[in-house]
This record gives structure tokens, C-alpha cells and sequence, in this order.
């Protein structure tokens, strides 16, 4: 009886310590919720995403005070980053995107985001602080290269996308400045030789967002249409917002991927600037809670473990809300929360779990 008053107040002052990281998180569990209700779809799909949610949230639980991720086997990260590796090689055969599983579509470069900043974060922390060596760094960027070769071939922006992620991540981690100057030189002198040849490989809806994006008045009925139509819905959101269901863009489907890759569109057209800036104050909030908490954890696997997965936050946010508004070319990268998806919901969940387990190993050490 004693010991389970104690675990219990352990968890109230654990929330108490992390209140407003809680409160973001549910808030943007709701507005999450609320955008999906807002594109007025039958109620099968509406349940479904709240089905998505419970058990990403249930997952998120047990994850946070259940599991010590220092005590996780380093084989398991290991065997996952083979796993997927090995499926990834199998679905760029058939050239598919996604795994279909009965009713389920998982997309499998989702989770591969997170085995591979578990693998680098556990491989990194190894070292204790010391610097990594040539031979080190070069393990690293073959374990991040060899599963996206095979995703260059299915998902070539996705791709790209992962690789510069973590290659932030890898500067972050301490990657030498000879090492990052020399990348870049190559990359520049290797782009511009194949240049050429690339954009004849480039298939016809890969070209046409790079149209899309430089002229998108011109290419407004083609490939254009999606950026175009995304413009007009966050245009007309304005400064407080056409009203829940109100949008016409959504309700009568002029916006093309509502649900998944231009979800910001729909919220910014029903809710307008203040609810876009309600939902950035939320994701950026838990951000920054984020990076704060990187400085106060004690052991380098999770310092690094959280700086990468707010790393990754980061870059869905600026590549979606990017594309949406016509700043970056269009991409199909989901916005955590916003956007309707299994793996994407189960993954955000994912992530920010570890988050949380972190605070909590935080607040019993105080």
C-alpha cells in the first residue's frame, strides 16, 4: 500500500514538474482531433483517426512509465534497423510505399526515423563524450545510407528529406567541420555534373512539382493545382478563420490531399492566423521543452536521443508548413497531429514518449 502511494505521487509530481508539456501535448491531441472532424468526412474515417490516436496515446503511456530506455537491449535497435532495412529492400522491388496488411497500410520510413536515432543516439553515447573517429563517422553514414537507397526508389523527396535530417543531427552529434565542408564541395561538384541526367530520371509528377513550385499561376490546372488550391485555402482563413466546416476549399474539395499532406491548409482556412498561431505556440512550446530538457538529462543516450527526435519534429513541421505555403516544393511529409495517418500518428506518439520517459527519470533524480 505504501509503495503504491509513493508511485503515485511520484507520477503527480512528475506531471506537476512537466505541467505545460502536458497541457501542449493534449492540446495538440485535440486540435489534431478537431481538424479531423473540421473536413466534415463520413464518420467511419472520423473514428478511424480517433482510433489511430487511442492507440498511439495507450502506446505513449506504457512507453513513459513502463519502459527505462537505458535498460532497452542495444540488439533490439539493432535487429529493428535490420528488419526494416531488409522490408524497405523488398517493397522498392515491388516498388510500393507502403506495407498493406489487411485494412492496415503502414509506411515503413516513418519508424525507420526512429531506430535509426535510437541506433546513432545509443551508438554515440558509447563513446562517453569522446570525440568519434573517421572510422566512426563512416559507420554511421553507411547504417543512414543503405536503407535510403532503397527508399530513393519509391519515395525520392522522403529520401532526400531523412538524409539531410540526419545529417543535421550528425553535426549536432560533433561531425567534423573538414568533414562537412567536404560533403558539401562534393555534393555541390556531383549535383551539378549529374544534373543533367537526373532530371531526365525524374518521373513526370516528380518534375512537375518542381514546376509546380517555381510558376504555380502558370501550372494552376496541372501541377500547380495543389500548391494553388492550398494558397486559396490559407489565403482565405484570414485572420480568425472561415468557422468549423465553413471552409470552402475543404468542404467542397477544391484541396486536393486534405487529409494527409496539406492538413495545415484545412486548419489554417477554418481557424485562420490566430488558430495556426495557437497550434505553432503548442508544437513550439514542446520544442523548446524539448531542448531544455536535453541540457538537464544527465546521461548522454538520452541528451542525444532528444535532441535528435526534436530535431525530427522540426523538420516535419518546416517541410510540410513549407510546402503548404509554397516557400519549399511540395512534398508528401505529414504533419504530426494535424495530418490523418497511421504511422505518422503512431510514431509522433513514439517520439514524443520518449520525451516524457526522460522527464520522469528527471524528476525522480531531482
Amino acid at each position: 500500500m505504501l509503495e503504491q502511494k509513493e508511485g503515485l505521487n511520484t507520477i503527480v509530481h512528475f506531471i506537476k514538474d512537466n505541467l505545460f508539456a502536458w497541457v501542449a501535448l493534449l492540446g495538440l491531441i485535440f486540435f489534431g482531433i478537431l481538424n479531423q472532424f473540421n473536413m466534415g468526412d463520413s464518420p467511419a474515417h472520423i473514428l478511424k483517426n480517433i482510433a489511430w490516436h487511442f492507440i498511439g496515446f495507450l502506446i505513449f503511456l506504457i512507453c513513459v512509465f513502463k519502459v527505462d530506455f537505458n535498460k532497452v537491449s542495444p540488439q533490439i535497435y539493432l535487429f529493428s534497423y535490420l528488419f526494416l532495412t531488409l522490408l524497405m529492400f523488398i517493397l522498392a522491388i515491388f516498388k510500393k510505399r507502403w506495407l498493406v496488411i489487411g485494412p492496415i497500410s503502414l509506411q515503413p520510413s516513418e519508424f525507420l526515423k526512429i531506430v535509426l536515432v535510437l541506433l546513432f543516439s545509443y551508438m554515440v553515447s558509447k563513446r562517453r563524450g569522446l570525440p568519434l573517429s573517421s572510422k566512426d563517422w563512416l559507420m554511421l553514414f553507411i547504417i543512414l545510407i543503405i536503407p535510403l537507397l532503397f527508399l530513393v526508389v519509391v519515395d525520392l523527396d522522403y529520401a532526400f528529406i531523412i538524409g539531410g535530417m540526419f545529417f543535421v543531427f550528425f553535426m549536432v552529434l560533433g561531425l567534423p567541420k573538414r568533414f562537412v565542408v567536404g560533403m558539401t564541395v562534393g555534393v555541390l561538384i556531383f549535383s551539378a555534373l549529374l544534373a543533367p541526367i537526373a532530371w531526365q530520371k525524374l518521373k513526370p509528377h516528380q518534375k512537375g512539382r518542381i514546376y509546380g513550385y517555381l510558376d504555380p499561376e502558370k501550372y494552376y490546372k496541372t501541377w500547380g493545382y495543389q500548391l494553388y488550391q492550398s494558397l486559396i485555402a490559407i489565403g482565405s482563413g484570414g485572420l480568425t478563420g472561415q468557422g468549423f466546416r465553413q471552409g470552402w476549399s475543404t468542404r467542397l474539395n477544391y484541396l486536393p490531399a486534405k487529409h494527409t499532406d496539406l492538413a495545415f491548409a484545412v486548419w489554417a482556412e477554418a481557424f485562420g492566423f490566430i488558430g495556426v498561431l495557437f497550434f505553432l505556440s503548442l508544437y513550439g512550446y514542446l520544442l523548446y521543452w524539448g531542448l531544455t530538457l536535453s541540457q538537464q538529462v544527465k546521461d548522454l543516450f538520452g541528451k542525444y536521443l532528444i535532441v535528435g527526435i526534436v530535431l525530427i519534429l522540426l523538420w516535419q513541421l518546416f517541410f510540410n508548413f513549407g510546402g503548404a505555403m509554397g516557400l519549399l516544393p511540395m512534398t508528401s511529409i505529414p504533419q504530426p497531429f494535424l495530418s490523418y495517418g497511421g504511422s505518422i500518428t503512431i510514431t509522433t506518439y513514439l517520439m514524443l514518449s520518449f520525451l516524457f520517459n526522460f522527464a520522469k527519470r528527471k524528476s525522480l533524480f531531482k
